[in-house]
């Protein structure tokens, strides 16, 4: 028998009833989210919004209800997980473009605009945000929330299964039962997620950003999306004590989720162990520091406020939320280059941010100097990678390798789109790789004259980063739906 079909023996295509009934469950968990926004509008009597959420809910809990009647065993294979969250992640930007039309915008258009907040990028092509309906402003920041909510939550419940990068995140021993701790874990990862929120919204309140948008802005901070209800970002609040609390609050978000956990279990003194807490610190400082200077240099700023803006500036980027709090089309092409590394590195792993996550970074940095010391070696020493103490197993290099190359791949061939299309090269790049690390921060490509196959391939770059690729790359396998198994 040849390798290749006894590859295929081990192969387990997904089960369409699993499929049918998980989706279900998440349908209508996803209704009972959308009462929220449904209550919203009646609050501001906003009734047009009231009407087609009340459609939305319709479908949800039809298609839901249905799919729940499918008879399917209990447990879940990895691809078949992975298949829902992608399934899960497109369905819901589709339905949700019913209410976002509502302030006039084209399919395309809605469709832009919910992909973006579901994957929590902020990214944006609705302009005038002051006279806009207050349902709507609640409703996309909300969704940011759900998709970061969502993402967290699928990243334990889906990603620790196999075991590997989690299990050593969260310190999981091997004597633990999977299926129970991640159902505990990911209870614990709401109420943290939650308590976060509720602070982030009394913070930016007491600091007299307004009640409502203290909301809206810390649903979208705590989530790392960036949405914001003003055309100018977070240069609408005109207060540097606003702006900053808004900035802690997406510092909240990309930090790893189970390290508030275990500073509550054991001491505060645990963030600064953590290596990606470490790492994300020393990447702000390099960022903000050397932004400070093209602001000094290429705007003529003072270095005080070109200090306090390249700060926040690399805050934004490099927790991948991208508020703003300067035009970014002034800062010129090294502010454009340096915000782009903080974007394509991003935020923690296990957290709410984007990019390839800076766990993986270092597990390439390690992996790297691993290779040089065994140059050095003698024949048969023994050397380990290791990373913040524990040691790395082969299978999750690979992957951290794995996914870099994707994330490469994906903006490469975006940004060729865009040259195609006679975009400028710089400002280009900088929106697709906003884009591929669900930032938001845009360089003013951006906007509601962009052509209909830039939108859409903007679309699937935020599906893409958002999901890391690898459910979606299931999604579309074969393998994944045909059992080949029978064909030998």
């Amino acid at each position: 028998m040849q390798h290749k079909d006894k590859t295929i023996l081990l192969q387990k295509s997904v089960r369409i009833a699993v499929i049918g009934k998980y989706l279900g469950q998440l349908l209508l968990v996803l209704a009972i989210l959308t009462l929220l926004p449904l209550l919203v509008s009646l609050v501001f009597k906003e009734y047009e919004f009231t009407v087609r959420y009340i459609i939305v809910e319709l479908i949800l809990l039809s298609a839901g209800l249905l799919l729940m009647r499918i008879s399917a065993p209990a447990s879940l294979q990895t691809n078949e997980g992975l298949v829902i969250s992608a399934l899960v992640f497109i369905f819901s930007p589709l339905v949700m473009t019913i209410p976002v039309m509502g302030i006039g915008l084209g399919f395309i258009d809605a469709l832009f605009e919910t992909v973006s907040a579901f994957t929590t990028t902020g990214l944006s092509v609705v302009t005038e945000l002051r006279h806009q309906p207050r349902t709507f402003l609640f409703s996309r920041a909300y969704m940011q929330w759900i998709g970061g909510l969502g993402i967290v939550v699928l990243t334990i419940v889906l990603l620790l299964r196999p075991g590997i990068y989690l299990r050593k995140l969260v310190e999981l021993d091997e004597s633990e039962d999977i299926v129970g701790s991640t159902v505990t874990y990911a209870r614990r990862i709401l109420l943290i997620y939650i308590a976060l929120t509720i602070f982030s919204i009394g913070m930016i309140w007491i600091a007299g950003g307004g009640f409502f948008n203290a909301v809206t802005h810390a649903l979208s901070a705590v989530s790392t999306g960036g949405f914001s209800n003003f055309d100018d970002s977070l240069a609408g609040f005109n207060s540097r004590l606003v702006t900053l609390c808004v900035i802690l609050g997406c510092l909240f978000g990309a930090l790893p989720f189970m390290l508030y956990f275990r500073i509550r279990r054991y001491h505060f003194s645990m963030i600064f162990r953590d290596v990606q807490v470490r790492a994300i610190a020393v990447f702000i400082l390099g960022i903000g520091l050397m932004l400070t200077i093209v602001l000094v240099q290429e705007m003529q700023m003072p270095v005080m406020d070109a200090l306090y803006h390249s700060i926040l500036m690399a805050v934004s980027a490099q927790t991948t939320a991208g508020f703003a709090s300067i035009d970014i089309t002034r800062i010129g092409h090294h502010g454009l280059l340096l915000l782009m590394m903080a974007m394509f590195v991003g935020g923690s792993l296990g957290s709410t941010a984007g990019g390839i996550k800076l766990y993986r970074i270092l597990i390439f940095r390690r992996a790297l100097l691993h290779m040089l010391q065994k140059t050095a070696a003698t024949p048969h020493a023994v050397i380990e990678p290791k990373l913040g103490g524990k040691t790395l197993e082969m299978d999750e290099i690979n992957k951290a390798l794995l996914v870099i190359m994707l994330y490469f791949l994906a903006v490469v061939l975006s940004w060729l789109a865009f040259l195609f299309s006679g975009y400028e090269p710089v400002a280009s790049l900088f929106e697709v790789v906003s884009a591929v690390g669900t930032v938001g921060l845009s360089s003013g490509v951006v906007s509601a004259d962009l052509p209909i196959h830039l939108k859409l391939i903007l679309c699937l770059d935020m599906l893409l980063g958002r999901l890391e690729f690898i459910a979606l790359l299931v999604l579309i396998y074969p393998a994944t739906w045909i059992n080949r198994r029978s064909d030998i």
